[in-house]
């Protein structure tokens, strides 16, 4: 028993459905059949009866309005309707209707409303009872008898062929169970291998954090340690103070990236989407960054649209623009250039606005195009922050890109690197 449940466990969730599925489909034929088979005959008998006793109840009652004439008239309709043997008889034995009856006092046996005998279907059911109408004094006797032959051959027919249709109930339930299996796992199993790749996203992210938090507090620490004790160079405590504090500061940026990565990944939904003019907030993006720009030498082009507006969550999409050209200006070697461009373009579903931001004097190697995006990622093999930074910011964009449904991709060209975002 524990290996069938060990082998159930490992089936995928479409085929245990399936299982499932046609399961209850075929316990649910094989109930039907069950029931016609056994309770059919003895409910259908039991039916015909109780129709029967309805019938004469109402014969008898409006008999008492009618003549003698009008009852056989009744009767005639009965019998026909329902292939009854009648006899109607006045107290001395005369036969009134259905002379051709006679043969039903042969059947005394059956003379009960219980059609059951040993344990067996009657092939006849037999009744008596007394009709009085408006133009006799005493009441007539009528005895009927309905046979239940044909009803029992009926019941056969239906055994007989039950089992036909139970493989046909068998055979289109597996079908059925097999499509509706199929499609109601298809975006199931997706949602699964999505839940899955996210949950294996944020193991590497936390064990990737973990990583990049130790550095740091044991370099503080290994300082702070080494000052308390005096030890060799870390007695020049002001050097190392500073030192300390620049990895502190360290410390502190990097718990600000992560934290910005946590509200952009339980945010995705949350955004607070307005009209916003992207001419305006690129350019004043640029002034921003112009101490890094004139440190470094840089020269920057600037073809930008006027009065370009696009809608989305404003504080979001400045954090991402601004992080794509302060990477531009931060990755450019000294002397190179920084171009912007801002664009609207008619493609084959409208008209679409295009930002893209190049930096020359440096190309990406083709391998690490698409792990740029991933968290912590940096070409800089160092692992220097001074050099390469976090590892975060390009993260963050795509996170705040994606929960907007924008395009966005970063390509080489001979001698620079482009990121471009379809808005």
């Amino acid at each position: 028993m524990k290996k069938i449940l060990n082998k159930w466990e490992n089936i995928s969730i479409k085929y245990k459905l399936f299982c499932i599925t046609s399961g209850l489909l075929i316990a649910l034929a094989l109930i039907i059949y069950l029931i016609l088979y056994y309770l059919l005959p003895s409910y259908y008998h039991k039916y015909k009866i109780e129709s029967l006793h309805e019938e004469v109840s109402s014969l008898i009652q409006e008999a008492a309005y009618h003549d003698t004439k009008d009852l056989e008239n009744n009767l005639y309709d009965i019998a026909k309707k329902q292939n009854l043997a009648i006899l109607l008889s006045d107290t001395s034995g005369r036969v009134v209707y259905g002379k051709n009856e006679i043969f039903l006092f042969k059947f005394d046996k059956y003379q009960s409303k219980n059609i059951l005998k040993l344990g067996k279907i009657a092939k006849e059911y037999t009744m008596s009872t007394h009709v009085s109408t408006n133009d006799k004094n005493t009441p007539y006797r009528l005895d009927i008898m309905m046979p239940l032959q044909p009803i029992d051959e009926a019941s056969q027919v239906i055994r007989k062929i039950m089992p036909y249709i139970l493989l046909v109930a068998v055979f289109v339930g597996m079908i059925g169970a097999f499509i509706y299996s199929s499609t109601v796992t298809r975006p199931l199993i997706k949602i699964i291998e999505s839940e899955r790749e996210q949950e294996q996203k944020r193991r590497d992210f936390i064990a990737t954090i973990s990583h990049e938090l130790k550095t740091p507090i044991t370099i503080i620490s290994g300082q702070i340690e080494g000052m308390i004790y005096n030890i060799g160079k870390y007695k020049d405590r002001d050097t190392y103070l500073r030192k300390s504090y620049e990895s502190t500061q360290e410390l502190k940026e990097l718990v600000n990236e992560m934290i910005e990565v946590s509200k952009s990944e339980t945010l995705k939904q949350d955004l607070y989407l307005t009209n916003i003019n992207l001419s305006n907030l690129i350019d004043n993006l640029v002034k921003r960054q112009i101490f890094l720009i004139e440190d470094k030498n840089l020269k920057t082009v600037l073809n930008i649209d006027s009065n370009i507006a696009i809608i989305a969550d404003e504080e979001k999409i400045t954090r991402a623009i601004n992080n794509i050209i302060n990477n531009a200006i931060k990755y450019s070697p000294e002397g190179e250039t920084v171009i912007i461009r801002l664009y609207k373009r008619k493609n084959g579903r409208g008209i679409k606005t295009y930002l893209e931001v190049e930096n020359s004097g440096i190309t990406i190697e083709k391998k690490y195009l698409e792990e740029v995006f991933n968290p912590f990622f940096r070409i800089e093999k160092s692992r220097s922050r001074k050099t390469g930074g976090s590892g975060l910011g390009l993260y963050i964009v795509s996170t705040i890109l994606k929960s907007h449904g924008f395009e966005y991709s970063i390509r080489n060209k001979i001698n620079s690197v482009v990121f471009t975002i379809k808005f």
